[in-house]
């Protein structure tokens, strides 16, 4: 009799042990109550007060393809005396509680970049609204609030349209990195390394249409957001910018480079376009006593040939051993120039020198640790490139070679 009670209580315990534990969302909200922010600007003003700019999607907008005169996002601009209280005080401007989990982007202000980055990194990445898969980019020479206000052709969404850019221009170009919240704190906390972001731009700045819709009615808009290069931090302060050159040379030595275009020179007059397909890239510290510590940089890479603008017979194999050596002089020189600048402009360790003299001299690295940057600029630098050109395209002749 106890056994077959005992069996009837077990499943209506299983039923209530299993109401308790499924209680559902208790603090849900329907779509329709939200407001998804895609981008989001931080910088600061004159008062030195936090300037806080949210993109967010107009959904019905999104939804269809037929014209409308409304644009495809909205720009709403706060400030608060810190970032908390100004994100709170959104709820004044936007109709809708702002969801910030899908955000694509962060845009920060050149002055918020000079002051120190440290509080904004440490809000975005301690409040449990915001993931942290988003892109770090810095706005350059103009306000975030420009920035984030143009409307782009081709991508109704501007935030995608940036977003995009960045991962284009890593696969094909390399003079800039996608830079997220976790890089750029990993950077920040290890004593041995400065980070970099890649920067936007606003070409046209002078129009006053980029946030009108007539600005995407022109076959080339006149106000448009492209990428800059890469820039340089000290700790968590701006300090400089790269040239394009330098920022392709930091990103082999880095082994960040998945492909690019080099120019050689040919042996009399033109030059013949290389492209890079892939690389290798590796760092080694040392040391030699009362001498000055020296990294050792290799890089190994394979190339095409992809355009011949001179005389030069490519089925020759003195010809492919002359177009390895050059490629590696060009990748080289833009190494020096990437090391040059860290060392001599701003004296930022953004190679992760510091990170590979840990790694590899610990007893060195902590007689140094404290006073790196001193050590950082005395560093001597030996680079090794190594090329290797695996395919010449269809023809090994110039297209107009007579005979």
């Amino acid at each position: 009799m106890m056994k077959k009670c005992f069996k009837r209580i077990i499943p209506i315990i299983l039923v209530i042990v299993s109401l308790l534990i499924l209680t559902g969302c208790w603090n849900s909200r329907e779509l329709d109550e939200l407001g998804i922010a895609v981008a989001t600007g931080i910088d600061k003003n004159d008062e030195g007060d936090y300037i806080i700019i949210v993109q967010v999607i107009n959904p019905s907008e999104i939804a269809t393809d037929a014209p409308t005169t409304r644009p495809p996002v909205s720009s709403y601009t706060i400030t608060g005396k810190s970032m908390f209280e100004a994100f709170r005080k959104l709820t004044t401007k936007s109709p809708r509680k702002i969801y910030f989990s899908q955000m694509r982007l962060v845009v920060i202000g050149e002055r918020l970049a000079e002051e120190g980055l440290m509080p904004t990194l440490d809000f975005l990445y301690r409040d449990h609204e915001f993931r942290t898969s988003f892109y770090v980019a810095l706005a350059k020479g103009e306000s975030v609030e420009k920035m984030l206000s143009v409307i782009t052709p081709y991508e109704k969404i501007p935030a995608n349209k940036i977003m995009n850019s960045i991962k284009a221009s890593e696969e094909a170009w390399a003079s800039t990195k996608g830079s997220t919240i976790d890089k750029v704190l990993s950077a920040l906390r290890s004593p041995g390394e400065n980070p970099v972001i890649g920067g936007i731009e606003l070409i046209g700045a002078d129009y006053p249409l980029g946030d009108n819709k007539m600005n995407v009615e022109h076959v080339d808009a006149p106000t448009k957001v492209e990428l800059d290069h890469l820039a340089a931090f000290k700790e968590d302060r701006l300090a400089g910018w790269l040239t394009e050159d330098q920022s392709r040379g930091l990103n082999f030595a880095t082994g960040d480079v998945r492909s690019t275009i080099l120019h050689v020179a040919c042996k009399e007059k033109g030059t013949i376009g290389i492209e890079i397909i892939r690389t290798k890239a590796g760092m080694t510290g040392k040391t030699n006593g009362s001498s000055p510590p020296k990294l050792e940089i290799s890089v190994e890479t394979e190339a095409n040939v992809g355009e011949v603008a001179c005389d030069m017979d490519l089925s020759n194999p003195d010809t492919i051993d002359y177009l390895n050596k050059e490629t590696e002089k060009e990748i080289k020189k833009l190494i020096e120039s990437a090391v040059t600048a860290a060392k001599e402009d701003f004296e930022s360790d953004i190679l992760g020198a510091g990170n590979v003299f840990h790694r590899d001299e610990p007893r060195y690295w902590k007689k140094v640790e404290k006073e790196w940057d001193e050590h950082f600029k005395e560093m001597d630098c030996d680079i090794k490139v190594q090329a290797d050109i695996r395919r010449k395209g269809n023809t090994t002749q110039p297209i107009d070679k007579k005979g």
